[in-house]
């Protein structure tokens, strides 16, 4: 027993480490998460709140291979990923496994020989607070999706599901089309003054004197005191430079936005290329939501671009990260940044230059603009909106490129900054100038694509980084939100489905569909992931509030078309099967409420489009044996009979029987009917 078995979650990870690691060292890959919920019922006590684990069937057999190299190996060392999914496997493999509680639980956040080394040579414990962090969003999701989902199926009549990122992802999107559609353009006068001597300086209007806030020169009358020929001081002149910062290195929504806005990478195209990016060791770990580099990283990456003539800034921005970020590791970066191209394909390759191409462009110099802004005043008066008489400004600014800085050097996201130079004019001067007005419109918002929607989740601390890909692939492959390509953007618009408008309709009471709500709840799921916040504090009282939603907030009416039961007067439902290989379905009626048929019955028949109680096969006893025979349609013509109980048939030498006259008579060949 000298070997050390490792446990991975992937087993192209558990090649690369294998390799690594060498002789001494058995890794072998879970290849996820190997124990869940069940999959056929909730798995939580709602009194107690406990929840009830299972062994994936597909997983059996990988469970028993890993308990028996447990067993044969001097100890087990736990390497799954450095985030709350990661350490959840961990502690999932642990119980099953059944290890010690002192199990050795490594960390990295890239598989590179120097990095894994380090991990196994300070080798830590599992973070039971952020196995508890997991388990309370895993058992949050399955609470809302057991319970909300089954109560709008009964309300609507059809499947529909409900999750508790899934569905506020579709009400900002439904909320975003309500607020297209509801738009009606405003008219507005754009005021702008242009020098006789200098066309080129359009200079616009400050309005804030003559009108509220968030208000605007509507009409024309009211832009009329501006207008015509005029003469204005140049009164106020500022030069100056202005540094401008390179973006910073890639959080995993970030990478997601730029691959598309690049490449037109979905975020599940993207994420899967930067799996196979970290599982090669060509890149750190992608499920970051930190924009900063460490220290050493950068003195890394500025030590290569020195060697190849790059210059580098000597002070690296500290770059802002959003409110609630975890910061757990760094931003995203590759691990030897000279190697120039990697992956094994096109959508790696490309994905790997961007994120190269950010990390070094982040440690190099700001460029620097020199930007000039004029203020001209009017000698013109106009009536302020207080009826003081005042002298209108204009402004305009304007810019020129004196060093390129970092923005030389990008060539995969292209900068395509310019220069917009004003003349050069001295303040106090007077000039003779026209002031025109023009009418523009109001726009409506835009539309969200994949990518803004994740950026719309991320800033509204709704959901985590890694989560945002699986959300999305839900949403649209339910038909809860489509794809709209509109041949200008590399990625589609979203819609709302009419489905997507139900379930926002339906659950616009619940307090989980609350954009504050359901980031209070991202909030208190980072609190138990520090250990501030206990697992029954934040999933009882959600639990409480869907009870009480389901109960009092559910709206909506029947999607599909519904009567009253011929025998017991109860809501009915229309229902269409397809039989395989029929074009044809197959329509019939069930009751709304399950429940109500066990004391009626349980499938009515379609005549007319209107439910009526079956008509019941005739039943006769068998010639042969004497149990009871019902009649049945053939699939082609004629009829047959067949026993009803299938007991009865094994015992019986005649399988079929024929027809003749609408009474059952025995047969010599036992085959199916035709």
């Amino acid at each position: 027993m000298s070997d050390v078995l490792v446990i991975v979650e992937s087993p192209a990870k558990s090649k690369k480490i294998q390799q690594i690691l060498g002789s001494g060292y058995i890794v072998k890959a879970s290849i996820g998460h190997i124990r869940d919920l069940p999959q056929n019922e909730l798995g939580v006590d709602l009194d107690t709140l406990a929840p009830t684990y299972e062994i994936s069937f597909e997983k059996k057999k990988i469970v028993t291979d890993l308990i028996r190299l447990s067993k044969s190996c001097a100890k087990t060392i736990l390497a799954t990923d450095a985030d709350r999914e990661g350490e959840s496997i961990a502690w999932h493999l642990k119980a099953s496994l059944k290890l010690p509680d002192n199990v050795e639980r490594v960390l990295y956040y890239e598989i590179t020989e120097t990095e894994i080394q380090k991990a196994f040579a300070n080798p830590g414990e599992i973070d039971t607070n952020l196995v508890a962090a997991q388990e309370a969003r895993r058992i949050l999701d399955r609470l809302i999706g057991y319970l909300v989902s089954p109560a709008l199926c009964r309300k609507s009549g059809i499947i529909l599901s409900a999750g508790r990122v899934q569905s506020v992802a579709v009400r900002i999107v439904v909320d975003r089309e309500r607020e297209i559609t509801s738009f009606i353009p405003k008219a507005f006068q754009s005021v702008t003054l242009a020098l006789a001597d200098h066309p080129e300086v359009k200079a616009k209007l400050d309005i804030r004197p003559f009108v509220a806030e968030k208000d605007s020169l509507w009409t024309q009358a009211q832009a009329q005191p501006f207008l015509g020929p005029q003469q204005v001081t140049l009164g106020r002149l500022e030069e100056k430079p202005s540094n401008v910062l390179p973006k910073a290195p890639f959080t995993t929504v970030e990478m997601q936005s730029a691959a598309g806005k690049v490449f037109g990478m979905g975020s599940k195209e993207s994420m899967a290329a930067a799996q196979k990016l970290y599982e090669q060791g060509l890149i750190s770990y992608h499920r970051t939501d930190n924009g900063n580099l460490s220290e050493e990283d950068n003195a890394r990456i500025q030590a290569y671009l020195t060697s190849e003539g790059i210059p580098v800034t000597t002070t690296i921005p500290k770059f802002k990260s959003k409110a609630g970020a975890q910061e757990a590791h760094g931003a995203i970066r590759p691990t030897d940044v000279s190697v120039p191209v990697a992956g094994q394909n096109t959508a790696e390759q490309n994905l790997y230059s961007l994120i190269r191409e950010r990390a070094m462009l982040s440690v190099m110099p700001a460029g620097i603009d020199q930007v000039t802004k004029m203020l001209f005043s009017s000698h013109k008066t106009v009536s302020d909106r207080f009826g003081n008489p005042v002298n209108p400004t204009y402004m305009i600014s304007g810019k020129v490129i004196s060093s390129l800085g970092w923005r030389k050097y990008a060539q995969v996201e292209i900068n395509t900054t310019k220069d917009t130079p004003l003349p050069l004019l001295k303040k106090g001067t007077v000039f003779s100038g026209m002031v025109t007005t023009k009418e523009d419109f109001s726009k409506p918002p835009s539309r969200f694509n994949e990518h803004s929607l994740t950026v719309a989740l991320e800033r509204a601390g709704i959901g985590r980084p890694s989560t945002y890909s699986a959300i999305f692939q839900n949403i649209t492959s339910r038909g809860y939100i489509t794809l709209d390509t509109d041949g200008k953007s590399k990625t589609p618009n979203l819609r709302p489905g009419p489905n997507g408008f139900y379930i926002v309709d339906a659950l616009k009471q619940f307090n989980f569909m609350s954009y504050k709500y359901t980031q209070g709840v991202e909030a208190s799921l980072d609190k138990v992931s520090t250990g501030t916040m206990g697992y029954l504090n934040i999933v009882r009282p959600v639990l409480k509030s869907l009870q009480e939603d389901i109960e009092h907030n559910l709206s909506g009416e029947l999607l599909v078309k519904s009567e009253s039961c011929p025998k017991c007067g109860k809501t009915v439902v229309q229902r269409s099967k397809s039989a395989k290989g029929k074009k044809k379905a197959n329509t019939f009626w069930v009751h709304h409420d399950a429940s109500d048929a066990a004391g009626c019955i349980q499938f009515l028949s379609d005549e007319g489009g209107k439910p009526v109680i079956p008509v019941k096969a005739p039943e006769a006893p068998c010639p042969g044996c004497k149990k009871t025979v019902v009649r049945r349609k053939g699939k082609t013509s004629g009829h047959y009979w067949m026993h009803i109980d299938k007991a009865d048939t094994e015992a019986c030498s005649h399988t079929f029987l024929d027809d003749k006259n609408g009474a059952p008579a025995l047969k010599t060949n036992t085959k199916s009917p035709a």
